[in-house]
């Protein structure tokens, strides 16, 4: 405040505020009049400008992207903010919501995200790891952080308080002057409509319980609701209410959208160019384009596969690693083996490419889990009857390479094989796909592992069956003898399986590395580069499989009626291949399963 200015309370104050700083204690700051005047025009400076409170009372430095947006978020009581990865969105609300929290006495805040890990993460890493090691200011204003399995809160001493919640039934019951939604594309919009929403309160100074100002409707304060995530593609309900926000903003009303791609992180250094080209690397197109890239995706109207129907069933967060060479010569067990349930059964599915080509046709093995499901019900005796539901499937383990030599293909499926403790394998017979299977059905050694493997054999094509009899072969070799029919057919009965969430594929890569590969201890220990690609990637062959998924189109034969998947130019559908074969397979298994016969029918699997 300028020392020259004569400053005098009478000319903004109302009848009450002119008398307040006579109920302080003469000893207090605040019995002075020019204090108490200095005091209401701070505040009111603060709460019109959030940024230079961050700055000039919290002593936290900001880039001009984060002012604007902390001043953006204080003025408007409907955000949304759509930002890349690394932009620094979780900074910018755990900063946000402890302003919100000083300025404004009891304010309730809920921060809630589709996990609890999410929204905990903001209050453990971001306010207490981060902005109260920086601001003595900060942590002199909060009284308390409770963390422990049943709550996440964080108190301040002027009765404000910020609530982790998960986005589920269990959130209703609290309420909110501010909900905070912590990468709100993962939440199910039924949620958000009828558990947080509801949630919404206006705040209740106490002063505004008070004649005259508990009449005057202008003092009222709109919730706010705050969203804020990466980008998603354009059918997501999150566009509608980034279209009506930016509506309202064009119109003048208190809402406001905000969105910044990989150009802020490069230019604020919070990333560099070599860090996104490896990222860029790592990424399938359609990931990199939506984390980094920030765009606004729309589906491919002739996809076949749309990238909502893969995405639903990314639920699975335990990973199958093949054991590694040395561990194999020390005989040391396979932590990562995954134990077998009851009636398990496993499938290796194989698509392979024999040709060498950059970036196109690769040899993808899939590991496929399948869980029998049961549903029992009691009938007018009052016995219970047991109905098979089928296979549930669960793909932990996805391996892709370049095509190439033919021996190198058959010694690496082995290993696989044998790692997973597979019980059946599923193979390609295209190209040089049978010559695969020809080393195979014989006894076959592993250079690399100093072990002999028994020979395999085909069980539902005696013609290819009968090209090599070796005794004691284990009849496991599924044979895919792909007509258009038969493509037909695999693609329609995958879809079907995507829509009615018979599968689980691994979750997305950034789930990974926040909730699974941070707690693995030979991850965090490994070497950067090839040492941590080991453990990524399952998750990222996964997100490529998807992305893969969503680019293909799609034909109907007028004549026959046949869906014929095909790839854009530059594009590959090995890794839809493989995995589409498995669980066809899968789905043949099924037919045994419901005959509830107990020995194996090789007849049903004959195309």
């Amino acid at each position: 405040m300028n020392p020259s200015i004569d400053y005098n309370i009478d000319v903004l104050a109302d009848d009450q505020q002119k008398e307040l700083y006579k109920k302080f204690p003469t000893t207090h700051f605040l019995s002075n009049a020019k204090n108490m005047d200095h005091f209401f025009r701070w505040n009111t400076f603060f709460r019109r400008n959030f940024h230079r409170f961050a700055i000039d009372y919290l002593g936290i430095n900001l880039y001009e992207f984060q002012a604007l947006t902390l001043y953006k978020m204080g003025i408007n009581n409907k955000i949304f903010i759509v930002a890349a990865r690394a932009a620094s969105k979780s900074f910018m609300i755990a900063l946000y919501a402890c302003i919100r929290c000083i300025l404004y006495p009891n304010t309730h805040i809920l921060l809630s995200s589709a996990t609890k890990g999410q929204s905990e993460l903001i209050v453990t890493e971001k306010i207490q790891a981060e902005l109260m090691s920086w601001s003595p200011m900060l942590k002199r204003e909060i009284e308390s952080i409770r963390n422990n399995q049943n709550k996440v809160v964080v108190r301040f001493r002027n009765q404000s308080h910020i609530t982790v919640v998960v986005a589920n039934d269990n959130a209703r019951g609290n309420r909110s002057n501010v909900i905070v939604r912590e990468e709100c594309r993962q939440i199910n919009k039924f949620i958000d409509d009828s558990v947080l929403s509801p949630c919404q309160v206006l705040r209740q100074a106490p002063y505004m319980l008070r004649e005259p100002y508990k009449n005057m409707p202008e003092l009222k304060e709109e919730a706010v609701d705050i969203y804020i995530t990466s980008s998603w593609f354009d059918g997501h309900w999150m566009w509608e209410i980034v279209d009506s926000y930016y509506d309202g903003m064009i119109h003048g009303k208190s809402e406001c959208v905000l969105a910044f791609d990989e150009s802020v992180i490069l230019k604020h250094n919070i990333k560099s160019q070599s860090q996104l080209i490896s990222e860029r690397k790592k990424q399938d197109p359609i990931t990199f384009s939506l984390e980094f890239l920030n765009m606004r995706l729309k589906e491919n109207t002739s996809a076949f596969f749309t990238y909502n129907m893969l995405q639903q069933n990314q639920k699975c967060k335990q990973p199958f690693y093949p054991r590694k060479t040395l561990d194999v010569l020390n005989n040391k067990k396979n932590i990562y083996d995954i134990p077998r349930q009851t009636g398990e059964i496993r499938i290796l599915a194989c698509d392979m490419a024999f040709v060498t080509r950059r970036g196109n046709d690769n040899s993808v093995f899939s590991c496929m889990r399948l869980l029998p499901e049961t549903t029992t019900y009691s009938n007018e005796d009052s016995e219970d009857i047991k109905i098979n539901k089928g296979y549930h499937r669960i793909v932990p383990f996805i391996y892709s390479q370049q095509g190439g030599d033919i021996d190198l293909q058959a010694v690496k499926i082995r290993q696989i094989f044998n790692d997973f403790s597979a019980d059946y394998l599923v193979l390609d017979m295209r190209s040089a796909g049978i010559s695969v299977y020809d080393k195979l059905a014989k006894v076959m050694y592993d250079e690399e592992r100093h072990l002999e493997y028994s020979p395999l054999s085909c069980m539902n094509d005696e013609a290819i069956a009968a090209r090599i009899r070796s005794d004691g072969a284990n009849p496991c070799i599924f044979a895919i003898n792909a007509t258009q029919k038969l493509n037909s057919d695999i693609a329609i009965d995958f879809r079907r399986v995507l829509e009615q969430k018979l599968i689980d594929f691994l979750v997305p890569f950034e789930t990974a590395k926040e909730e699974i590969l941070n707690f693995n201890k030979d991850y965090l220990s490994a070497p950067t580069g090839d040492g941590q690609f080991f453990y990524e990637a399952p998750f990222l062959e996964t997100q490529a499989m998807i992305s893969e998924c969503v680019e293909l189109t799609y034909e109907k034969k007028e004549q026959t009626g046949a869906i014929v998947i095909s790839e854009q130019s530059g594009n590959t559908k090995d890794r839809y291949t493989s995995i589409s074969y498995g669980s066809y397979f899968a789905s043949l298994l099924e037919q045994d399963l419901f005959s509830n016969t107990e020995e194996y029918g090789y007849e049903s699997f004959i195309d």
